[in-house]
């Protein structure tokens, strides 16, 4: 049996006014403001930004736990978020909240039915039918029809994905760590190092501009010689737009490569992806006179520190869409050959480790991705199955 989205609520709302009633601001309020940037960016609950709010303001748009977050304008649209606990924290007016009535349907259930394909094909259907900015009303998207099953068979769904989703979440936390040892390894080597050269990144690093095949080209699905197309927006994600082999024009990615966004959100670092990827982004690699000393490990290592992200930010252009290809000439390198030999061994190890661990995640994240649909469908049968 179908029944629509409104039938499972006992309240929809858009969140705080941006400007008004939930600004942004530069210093701790004790208080933060969640937007649809945090969490099309999957950013976690300390980086989310400070915000001044009333008390009475504060009560009505609180996060609170098991509420589900969904972005309702942007190109970003539809993406969603899960509250596992409570927040010192209100929402904005760009994400609409759903309270889910727990006496019927179990709350992250609800949630993964919003993962599916089914439920973003229908808010691609109703949020860019017209021209201009993407945009969603409650009312349309209270109307997206589901598989419904009984309280029982909702919370065996729910232990099955969410067991997938924890192993995947343990595993980044792991891959914190490995990058706070890669961060502290080499943020010391550049505060400490002596006697070095000041080299210009050109001459150590080679950068590769993506391809733009065109929107056009773009496919939803995998096809007979296609390959995943990673923009900006899918570098901290598993791409779902692939495009035809022959349109990459031998702009390739593998998992060892390493990739640098330089237009739009800037210096954001990518690793263990597979395809082709957009103008927006650039491959970094080491060039040829360096490649019997050092590996990507540094290329990573030298991107993800915050000397290096400034500059790319001090240099970039642009109001609304930044773009920082040209704060490629203003960085250097502090280069100390045994130095950063000494250190290499512990970065590069991390680094290795930090691949394999995603490696496992995306085959994990692509496991749930096959559940999903067959789970809610009821193709696999959980009438007799018991999940502990």
């Amino acid at each position: 049996m179908n029944i629509e989205l409104k039938d499972s609520i006992i309240d929809a709302n858009t969140g705080a006014d941006a400007i008004q009633r939930a600004p942004i601001v530069d210093y701790n309020t004790g208080k933060k403001c969640l937007r649809i940037g945090d969490i099309s960016n999957h950013r976690k609950y300390n980086e989310w930004g400070y915000t001044e709010v009333t008390e009475e303001n504060y009560k009505k748009y609180k996060l609170e736990e098991e509420d589900i977050l969904i972005a309702r304008t942007g190109s970003t649209i539809g993406s969603n978020l899960f509250i596992e606990q409570d927040y010192q924290s209100v929402y904005n007016n760009g994400l609409i909240r759903l309270k889910i009535d727990k006496s019927k349907y179990n709350s992250k259930f609800i949630y993964y039915v919003m993962q599916s394909n089914k439920f973003k094909n229908y808010i691609n259907g109703i949020a860019f039918g017209t021209t201009g900015q993407p945009n969603m009303k409650i009312n349309d998207l209270l109307r997206f029809r589901f598989n419904h099953v009984s309280l029982e068979i909702q919370n065996k769904i729910v232990k099955i994905l969410d067991a997938l989703d924890k192993k995947i979440e343990l595993n980044n936390q792991m891959n914190d760590n490995l990058l706070e040892i890669i961060n502290t390894q080499y943020n010391d080597y550049v505060r400490s190092v002596s006697n070095f050269d000041i080299l210009a990144i050109r001459d150590i690093f080679d950068f590769s501009t993506g391809v733009e095949p065109g929107s056009k080209n773009y496919l939803t699905n995998k096809q007979v010689d296609t390959i995943n197309f990673y923009r900006v927006g899918d570098m901290n994600s598993t791409s779902k737009t692939f495009i035809k082999t022959e349109l990459a024009k031998s702009k390739f990615v593998s998992k060892d490569d390493i990739l640098i966004s330089f237009d739009a959100t800037i210096g954001r670092i990518a690793y263990g992806l597979e395809g082709s990827y957009s103008t927006g982004i650039k491959k970094v690699s080491i060039n040829n006179n360096y490649k019997d000393i050092l590996n990507n490990s540094i290329v990573f290592a030298y991107f993800n520190n915050n000397e290096t992200q400034e500059t790319i930010l001090k240099y970039a252009k642009g109001t609304t869409i930044l773009h920082a290809g040209t704060s490629i000439d203003h960085l250097s390198f502090k280069y100390n050959e045994n130095e950063i030999l000494r250190r290499l061994p512990i970065i590069s190890s991390a680094f290795e480790k930090m691949k394999a661990i995603k490696s496992e995640n995306q085959i994990l994240e692509q496991l749930r991705d096959i559940l999903l649909p067959k789970l809610m469908s009821g193709e696999i049968n959980l009438e007799k199955i018991v999940i502990e």
